[in-house]
């Protein structure tokens, strides 16, 4: 069965890489506006991709965490991410965007394949 996934990135250039490389694999729905972020939308995901570009996407993060078993989250600013760090979600998976993206993409598949979220 295939998983419903929710990506959060108003850069837009993130949820690109993921819809090329896994839209076949997942059911993705995709918010690239702040305007559109509605939070009585996210409902059923079983996985979530979240870029945090400022506070108001942090605050965003913050919202939508709980509502979501699986999450990876990366933000480009060094201070953004020395913040979510520091909310302490040891269960989410922290990406490195300063990481070329060969080795982005093979932390995101080893991910959801343990996660059983794609086969």
């Amino acid at each position: 069965m295939i998983k419903k996934t929710y990506i959060y990135d108003t850069s837009k250039g993130f949820s690109s890489l993921i819809k090329h490389y896994y839209s076949t694999k997942m059911d993705i729905d995709v918010c690239t506006s702040k305007k559109n972020f509605l939070l009585d939308n996210i409902k059923g995901y079983d996985a979530c991709f979240f870029v945090v570009n400022d506070m108001d996407d942090f605050l965003n993060l913050i919202k939508v965490y709980y509502k979501i078993d699986h999450f990876f989250i990366g933000a480009p600013n060094k201070v953004i991410e020395d913040k979510i760090e520091g909310l302490n979600y040891e269960d989410a998976i922290v990406l490195n965007f300063n990481s070329n993206k060969h080795e982005l993409l093979k932390i995101i598949n080893q991910n959801l394949l343990q996660k059983d979220l794609i086969q």
